[in-house]
C-alpha cells in the first residue's frame, strides 16, 4: 500500500523530492484520501450493481413494484440457468471505471477544498469565523468536488444507463458501445446527460459528505474520546443516515437521468419506456414537476436501500483504506 502510495505521488507531483516535508506530508494525505475514495467508491457501487439494475427497470417501466421488476429484468435474460443472473449486471465496467475516476476526485476535491477553505476562514477572521461558516464551506466545497468528479463521471454512467436499457447495447459490450455511440450519434452523446448528472450528483454528494462529517463528529465525541478513527459499528451507522439523506435528496434527478440517457428505442418486449425528455435544463425541470412527487419518486424503495447500504459499506471501506495507508485525519485548516 505504501509504496503504490508513493508511485502515485512521484508520477503525481513534479520533482517530489524537492518538495518541503510539510507539502510532502499534505501531498501524501491527499493521495492516500483520492486512492481510498477511489477504491471504496468503485468497489461498493459494482457491489450494488444488481439493485441498481432492477432500480432502473422500476424508473423506465410502468408503475412496476420491486418484486415485479427483479421478475421482469430476469425474464429478459437471455442463456439458461444461473447464467442468466448475468443480467444483473449489466454496466459492469463502466460503473468499475466511472466510480474509481468520480471517487478519487470527489473524496480528494473535498477534502483538499474544505481544509483550503478552513484555512482561509481562519487567518481571516480566527475561530470565530471559521465556526460560523463551517457548515457553507463544507457544502461548497462538495459541490466544487463533485462538479469536477461529474465531468469525469458523466460518459461513463450514459454508457452504462445505455447498458442497462437497450439490449442491443448490452450485448454488444461496454468497448464496442461506447464506439458506436461516438460514430453515430457523436461524442456528445456521451454528455448528453451531464446536466442531470449533475443535478443528481451535486446534492447527493453534498448530503452525503457533509452529513457523514457531521455525525462523524458527533460520534466521536460522544463515543470514542479523543480517537483518530471512528470504532466500526460508528461508521456503519453514520454511513446508513449519510447514504439515506443522500438518496432522498437526489432521486428526482436519478429518475430523470435514467429516462433522458437510456434508449429511446429499446424493444417494447422489455417494457422500457420511450425516453421522451426535452434538452434543456428548464424543461427536463417542468417534465419531472409533470410527473407530481410519486412519478419524481418512482424507483425510490430500491434505491434508498442500495444507497444506504452502499454509503455504510463504502465509508466502512474508506476508513479502513486511510488507516492501511497510513493516512491520518488531518485537523481542521491545518497541514499534517
Amino acid at each position: 500500500m505504501n509504496l503504490l502510495l508513493s508511485l502515485l505521488l512521484s508520477a503525481w507531483v513534479p520533482a517530489w523530492g524537492r518538495v518541503s516535508p510539510s507539502r510532502r506530508r499534505s501531498g501524501r494525505y491527499y493521495a492516500g484520501v483520492s486512492l481510498s475514495g477511489a477504491v471504496a467508491s468503485s468497489t461498493t457501487h459494482v457491489l450494488v450493481l444488481p439493485l441498481d439494475v432492477v432500480k432502473t427497470r422500476m424508473q423506465t417501466g410502468s408503475r412496476l413494484g420491486l418484486m415485479t421488476a427483479a421478475g421482469a429484468v430476469l425474464a429478459d435474460a437471455p442463456g439458461r440457468g444461473l447464467f442468466r443472473l448475468s443480467v444483473f449486471l449489466k454496466g459492469l465496467p463502466p460503473t468499475a471505471v466511472g466510480y474509481f475516476l468520480q471517487g478519487g476526485a470527489k473524496f480528494g476535491g473535498y477534502e483538499a477544498l474544505k481544509q483550503e477553505s478552513f484555512a482561509r476562514l481562519r487567518a481571516a477572521g480566527g475561530e470565530e469565523l471559521t465556526r460560523r461558516c463551517q457548515l457553507p464551506a463544507m457544502l461548497a466545497s462538495a459541490a466544487a468536488a463533485e462538479m469536477a468528479a461529474t465531468v469525469l463521471l458523466a460518459p461513463l454512467e450514459v454508457l452504462k444507463l445505455r447498458m442497462q436499457t437497450d439490449a442491443a447495447a448490452a450485448a454488444r459490450g461496454a468497448a464496442r458501445t461506447l464506439l458506436h455511440i461516438s460514430r453515430h450519434e457523436g461524442l456528445g452523446a456521451l454528455y448528453k446527460g451531464l446536466a442531470p448528472i449533475a443535478m443528481r450528483q451535486v446534492p447527493y454528494t453534498m448530503s452525503k459528505l457533509v452529513v457523514y462529517d457531521q455525525v462523524a463528529r458527533l460520534a466521536k465525541s460522544a463515543c470514542v474520546g479523543e480517537r483518530e478513527h471512528l470504532r466500526p459499528c460508528a461508521i456503519v451507522l453514520t454511513g446508513l443516515v449519510a447514504g439515506a439523506a443522500a438518496a432522498i435528496v437526489s432521486h428526482p434527478a436519478d429518475l430523470l437521468l435514467t429516462r433522458l440517457c437510456g434508449s429511446a428505442t429499446a424493444s417494447t418486449a422489455t417494457s422500457v419506456a420511450e425516453c421522451v425528455i426535452a434538452d434543456g435544463v428548464l424543461e427536463q425541470a417542468r417534465y419531472l414537476m409533470s410527473l407530481g412527487l410519486r412519478g419524481a419518486y418512482a424507483g425510490l424503495a430500491p434505491r434508498l436501500a442500495m444507497t444506504s447500504v452502499m454509503t455504510s459499506i463504502q465509508f466502512s471501506l474508506y476508513e479502513w483504506l486511510q488507516m492501511s495507508l497510513g493516512v491520518r485525519p488531518q485537523a481542521e485548516g491545518r497541514n499534517v
